[in-house]
């Protein structure tokens, strides 16, 4: 049984808690394209808003995972929530806004989740509280990988991006390489899509799984969507990968886990695909993109002594 198979409900709780920290910032960062105003910064003890400022007040607020709690941070105290098993969503969402209304920070949000099955308001959701310590713990794992896989591969490449974090409205940590060239999204109706699909593209992401993928994926989407022959995957992609047609992205499935030598593997699916979608797309420029920096190496990665 894969991850997220056996562990469903644990995974959707946290992202719901996710949601809320997220809508949060979707009121209080300054716009930017592609909603990268909206991503959660990957922390080394779980996921967070990042500063924020509502009115004269910064503030900050992170799921720590390590410690099971959430931590309201403003510029004098930092105040904790816990969380806990059997506590409902409701009961997150109304200890977040009271905790931070006490701190003097009246925050107004949307309640209703986003990019999900269900639609029940936070405030009336008392049937998502599956909080587990040990869960989260793997979770946020598997979002430190994912997130310093992405920022390894995307850190010296020579264009314009967006780095990688946690996109809660589909809980994948994904990063994007985005090309000078609009392209509006064909239904303008639709308010997530026309916002993040308008120029091209290229993200890369990770997601825990589904109720089709039973084990962690990364992915590779290109856009404007494939919609005509699927690209190949030749011998340069690792094992298993492959481009699915109705996803219209390349897939690698992580079914050992964090073992062996999966970093390096997850490191090719990122440079085939990116090089797969590159030429798909026709944009011009894959050397200067991929020109060495001319800096002597740092510590990066190093194991310590």
């Amino acid at each position: 049984m894969g991850f997220y198979t056996e562990y469903k409900n644990e995974i959707t709780t946290l992202q719901l808690i996710s949601q809320i920290l997220g809508k949060i910032k979707l009121e209080y960062a300054p716009q930017e394209p592609q909603w990268a105003h909206v991503i959660l910064d990957i922390t080394p003890r779980g996921f967070s808003t990042g500063l924020l400022r509502r009115g004269d007040a910064h503030f900050e607020i992170e799921a720590d995972l390590s410690r099971g709690i959430i931590v309201i941070k403003t510029g004098t105290h930092d105040t904790h929530i816990e969380m806990a098993s059997g506590k409902p969503i409701s009961e997150y969402y109304q200890e977040i806004i009271n905790t931070a209304a006490a701190e003097g920070l009246k925050l107004y949000i949307n309640t209703k989740p986003q990019e999900m099955d269900f639609k029940t308001p936070f405030e009336d959701d008392i049937g998502h509280h599956h909080y587990n310590d040990h869960v989260a713990n793997i979770v946020l794992e598997w979002f430190q990988f994912a997130r310093d896989a992405e920022m390894k591969f995307l850190a010296p490449l020579r264009h314009r991006k967006v780095y990688p974090g946690l996109f809660w409205g589909t809980f994948d940590v994904s990063c994007i390489l985005i090309h000078n060239e609009f392209e509006p999204f064909p239904d303008d109706s639709k308010v997530i899509e026309r916002a993040a699909f308008d120029e091209h593209m290229i993200e890369f992401g990770f997601w825990l799984g589904d109720d089709t993928f039973e084990y962690p994926t990364f992915f590779t989407l290109p856009y404007p969507f494939v919609d005509d022959e699927a690209p190949a995957t030749d011998d340069t992609f690792p094992k298993g990968s492959y481009f699915s047609a109705d996803m219209a992205e390349y897939l690698y499935e992580m079914k050992n886990g964090m073992d062996g030598g999966e970093a390096e593997n997850v490191q090719q699916f990122l440079e085939s695909s990116f090089r797969g979608a590159f030429d798909h797309l026709k944009w011009q420029g894959f050397n200067h993109c991929k020109e060495p920096l001319k800096m002597e190496d740092n510590q990066h990665g190093d194991v310590q002594d």
